[in-house]
C-alpha cells in the first residue's frame, strides 16, 4: 500500500525527509562525484527546483533509511544492496541514481548496469542516467541496446560518444554492425564529427573502405587534428594494401602533433608489420617519456623478439619482473627464450611461475609440447602434475589444456586416458565429459561420444553446448536426423543467435533434404561468424543447389582465415570442386 509520510510515522522524521529529498527530487551531481560526496550534496537543500515528494511503498521506508545510514557510515556494500533492492521495487529515479553511483564507485559492473537502466527508464531525460547505461551496456557487449541509450542522449543534446560503441563493436556479428550503421545514418548528415567517426569505424570493419574514407575526409576537412579520423584513414590504406601511404599518413600527422602518443602507438604497430627496427625505435621513444609504462615495455620486448634480438628482449622482460609488472607475460616469453636456447629446466621454472591469466594456457601449452617432444607422454604427464600441484584450484582447467595438446598432436588414446583419470576423481565435471566426448569422436567411438554427452545432459539438461554437440554429431555421423533436429532445436531455443548452433541447424536440415531451409540457417551463421567449418557446410549446400560459383566463393572466404582447413579441402575434394590455391 502506498502512503504519504506523516510526522507521526517515525521519530527520525528529519533524517527521512532528507532521504526523500535526496531520492525523489533526483538532483544531478557533477561528473566524477563520489557516492559519499553525492550523498552529502543530495541532502543539502537547493533553492530550486523544489523537491518533488513522491509516495513510497510502506515497506520501503526502513530499507531506505538503512541504506542512507549505511552510506553515511561508510558501509557502502550495505548501502548498495538496500538502494538497489529498493530501486527495483520503487522504480524511483533518485533511489536508482544513488544505487548507480554507489555501484559505480564500488566497480560493481552488474549492479551499475541494472541500476542505470532503472534510472534511465524512470528519468529518461537525465543525461547521466543515459550515459551510464550506454557505457555499461557497451562493456557488456549489448551494443544495439547501448546504441539506443546513446541515441537518446544525443537527442537530449548531451555529449554522446558513438565512437566508443562503434570501436567496441568491431568483433560483433556483421548483421549487428550493419544495423548500427543504419542507426547512425538515421541521425542525418548534419551531425557532430563523433557520429561520422563512428560510422567510419563501422564502415572500415565491414570492408566498405570507400565509405570509411569519404567519412574521414569530411571529418578532417572540418577538424584537421582529429586523430581518430587519421587512424581510420591509415587503416583503410592498410586494408587496401597501400602500406606506404598508411605509414605516411600517420607520420605526417605526428609531425604536426609529435606529442600525440595515440598516433605514435598506432604508427609503431603499423611499422611492426613491415619495419621492425622502425617499430622498436618508436616504442623506445615512447618508453623514454614513460619508463613506468609496462604495456609499452612489453610491446618493445615483443618487437625485439620478432627481430630475434633476444639479448635486448631479455633485458626488457627482466625489467618488467624487477618492477613487478606484466609478470605472467614476462615469465612466458623468458621461458620460451630459455627453451629456444636449450635451457629446459629454466624454461620449465618460468612456465610454472605463470599465474592463471591470459598467459596461463600458453605457458601450459609450451611446457606440455616441450615435455612431449623430449620425453613422450610420460614426461608430459609428470610435468602437468607439477602444474596441478602448484595450482590445485585450476586442476580441471589444466587437464583440459593437457588433453588439447595431446589431441593437437593426434595422441588420442593418451588424451582419452588423461580425461578418464580426471573423470574418475570428478565424475560430475561437465567440461571433462564434453572434452572426452570430442576425443571419442576422434577415436571413432560414437557410442562413447553419445554416452558422455548424455551424462552431461543428465547433470545439466539445458546445457546448450551438450545439446548442440550431440545433435550435430547425430546429424553428421548417423542417420538419426529427426532426433538430431530435436536436440539442436532445444539448443537454439536456449541461445537463439549462436552461430555454432545455427550452423548445426543448417546442417541437420541439409541432411534431412530441406536445402532452402538449410541455406537460410547457414547464411545466417556465416554472416555472424565466417568460420571455415561453417564455410564448408554453406559451400556444400550451395553446391547441391547448383550454385557452384557461390559455393566456391564461400569456401574461398573460409580459407582466408584458415588456409589449410581440412574440412573445407576435404569437402571440395569429395564434391569434385576446383582446387583453391592459398
Amino acid at each position: 500500500m502506498y502512503t504519504l509520510l506523516r510526522p507521526t510515522r517515525l521519530a527520525t522524521l528529519g533524517l527521512i525527509l532528507l532521504l526523500l529529498a535526496g531520492c525523489a527530487a533526483t538532483p544531478t551531481p557533477k561528473p566524477g562525484t563520489s557516492p559519499e560526496e553525492a550523498s552529502v550534496a543530495e541532502t543539502t537543500p537547493a533553492p530550486k527546483p523544489e523537491p518533488v515528494y513522491r509516495p513510497f511503498p510502506e515497506d520501503s521506508l526502513y530499507p531506505l533509511l538503512v541504506a542512507e545510514l549505511a552510506a553515511r557510515n561508510g558501509a557502502v556494500d550495505v548501502a548498495l544492496e538496500n538502494y538497489l533492492r529498493q530501486a527495483r521495487v520503487t522504480r524511483d529515479p533518485g533511489v536508482a541514481a544513488q544505487a548507480t553511483r554507489i555501484a559505480r564507485f564500488r566497480k560493481n559492473a552488474p549492479a551499475t548496469l541494472e541500476a542505470a537502466l532503472i534510472w534511465a527508464e524512470a528519468e529518461p531525460g537525465n543525461p547521466e542516467a543515459r550515459y551510464t547505461a550506454a557505457t555499461e551496456l557497451t562493456r557488456e557487449g549489448r551494443l544495439q541496446e547501448a546504441m539506443v541509450q546513446m541515441q537518446a542522449l544525443y537527442q537530449l543534446g548531451a555529449g554522446a560518444n558513438f565512437t566508443a560503441i562503434a570501436a567496441s563493436a568491431l568483433d560483433a556479428p556483421e548483421a549487428d554492425r550493419r544495423a548500427m550503421v543504419e542507426a547512425l545514418a538515421g541521425l542525418g548528415e548534419d551531425v557532430p564529427n563523433d557520429v561520422l567517426v563512428a560510422r567510419a569505424v563501422l564502415a572500415q570493419s565491414l570492408e566498405d573502405n570507400d565509405s570509411a574514407l569519404a567519412l574521414t575526409t569530411r571529418v578532417l576537412k572540418a577538424e584537421p587534428g582529429n586523430y581518430q579520423a587519421v587512424l581510420i584513414e591509415a587503416q583503410v590504406y592498410q586494408n587496401r594494401g597501400e602500406t606506404d601511404k598508411s605509414l605516411a599518413r600517420i607520420k605526417t600527422a605526428l609531425e604536426a602533433e609529435p606529442g600525440n602518443d595515440r598516433l605514435r602507438l598506432q604508427y609503431a604497430r603499423l611499422l611492426a608489420r613491415s619495419d621492425l627496427p622502425g617499430a622498436a625505435e618508436q616504442y623506445g621513444s615512447m618508453l623514454a617519456n614513460a619508463p613506468d609504462d609496462a604495456e609499452l615495455r612489453l610491446s618493445l620486448a615483443l618487437v625485439l623478439r620478432e627481430m630475434k634480438d633476444y639479448a635486448r628482449m631479455r633485458t626488457e622482460l627482466e625489467a618488467l619482473l624487477a618492477a613487478g609488472k606484466q609478470e605472467d607475460a614476462a615469465h612466458l616469453y623468458l621461458g620460451e627464450d630459455d627453451e629456444r636456447a636449450g635451457r629446459k629446466d629454466a624454461a620449465m621454472d618460468h612456465y610454472l611461475a605463470v599465474k592463471p591469466s591470459p598467459a596461463f594456457p600458453m605457458a601450459i601449452n609450451r611446457a606440455g609440447a616441450m615435455l612431449l617432444a623430449d620425453g613422450g607422454t610420460g614426461a608430459m604427464e609428470a610435468g602437468m602434475q607439477r602444474f596441478r600441484s602448484r595450482w590445485p584450484e585450476h586442476a580441471t582447467r589444466i587437464v583440459l589444456l593437457e588433453s588439447e595438446i595431446l589431441v593437437d598432436r593426434k595422441e588420442y588414446d593418451a588424451a582419452w586416458s588423461v580425461l578418464s583419470t580426471a573423470l574418475a576423481e570428478s565424475p560430475s565435471e561437465p567440461m571433462l565429459l564434453y572434452s572426452r566426448s570430442m576425443v571419442a569422436e576422434k577415436r571413432g567411438d560414437i557410442p562413447g561420444l553419445e554416452r558422455d554427452l548424455r551424462e552431461m545432459l543428465k547433470l545439466e539438461p539445458d546445457n546448450s553446448l551438450a545439446l548442440n554437440a550431440l545433435g550435430y554429431s547425430l546429424a553428421n555421423l548417423t542417420d538419426r536426423h529427426t532426433e538430431a533436429l530435436e536436440l539442436i532445436s532445444r539448443a537454439l531455443a536456449l541461445k537463439p543467435g549462436d552461430p555454432a548452433i545455427l550452423d548445426s541447424m543448417g546442417w541437420v536440415h541439409y541432411r534431412l533434404g530441406d536445402l532452402p531451409k538449410a541455406l537460410g540457417y547457414l547464411e545466417d551463421a556465416f554472416s555472424r561468424f565466417p568460420d571455415h567449418e561453417v564455410a564448408a557446410h554453406l559451400g556444400e549446400v550451395l553446391w547441391a543447389m547448383a550454385r557452384k560459383d557461390d559455393a566456391v566463393a564461400a569456401w574461398k572466404k573460409g580459407l582466408e582465415g584458415t588456409p589449410d582447413s581440412p574440412i573445407v579441402r576435404d569437402t571440395m575434394k569429395r564434391l569434385g570442386a576446383p582446387e583453391i590455391k592459398p
